[in-house]
């Protein structure tokens, strides 16, 4: 099996198209997301309604949650707050409906997923060795998918080893899985990078090689922020885009 992992969205439509259009290229047979399909962004319903096309495997990220539950968004600061408010508002009750039947933790194909770790807490953010450990020692399968930090990485931890070894994913990088090493693996943000490169990322997990490829698409990132600034989100936000923050 070849899956394209697409995480973090977050409502931006032409980093999603553009993504879309390099991973179609190559060969898939399914699509997984870790979550956080809006949030921040201009085009939630049509980033909800184009991954629902896709009938990915996936999981609800906290902006997901904040979207369809008024009170969440009070875990955000004023900007996200805002966005969060904002999508909430905009989203159409189908598209509400189907945020709603995610799950926050599922398994599948011999993988876990969620969006943010599986323990202390679902949406605890996986920035560091120390951070990975908890979801180390949950996890029972070898691989884990996340998302939420907006890095493109991952943690391994081998036999014998007391702390995980955090690699940063670059645009190429690929990661073959050894016997024995168990992982933690971060795809990056589709619509709001945050690793210092703006360019929308994506990965390709393939089954039968036991590999994960990532790639850095890069998409017309200004078009996106003159429909956030259009449609009234907060203005750090948008200038953020072109700074991959």
């Amino acid at each position: 099996m070849r899956y394209g992992i697409i995480s973090d969205v977050h409502s931006n439509l032409v980093a999603l198209r553009a993504v879309l259009a390099e991973l179609r290229g190559r060969s898939l047979d399914k699509f997984v997301c870790p979550g956080d399909i809006v949030g921040y962004g201009p085009r939630p319903n049509e980033c909800v309604e184009l991954v629902r096309e896709l009938e990915p495997v996936a999981v609800i990220g906290n902006h997901d949650v904040a979207a369809i539950e008024s009170g969440t968004e009070d875990w955000f600061n004023a900007v996200a707050r805002a966005a969060a408010i904002w999508t909430r508002q905009e989203l159409s009750a189908a598209n509400r409906e189907y945020l709603r039947s995610l799950q926050p933790v599922l398994i599948f194909d011999e993988v876990t997923m969620v969006h943010g770790a599986l323990a202390p807490d679902l949406w605890d953010y996986i920035s560091s060795p120390w951070e990975a450990r908890p979801t180390f020692e949950a996890m029972k399968t070898q691989l884990c998918f996340i998302g939420h930090s907006h890095y493109a990485e991952w943690y391994e931890l081998g036999p014998g080893a007391v702390v995980p070894m955090q690699v940063g994913a670059t645009s190429g990088h690929q990661l073959q899985f050894a016997e024995g090493v168990r992982y933690i693996v971060n795809a990056g943000s589709v619509g709001q990078p945050r690793d210092g490169d703006p360019r929308a990322a994506c990965a390709v997990y393939d089954t039968d090689e036991g590999t994960i490829e990532v790639f850095r698409v890069p998409y017309d990132i200004a078009e996106c922020q003159e429909d956030m600034l259009a449609k009234g989100l907060p203005v750090p936000l948008a200038q953020r885009l072109a700074l991959g923050v």
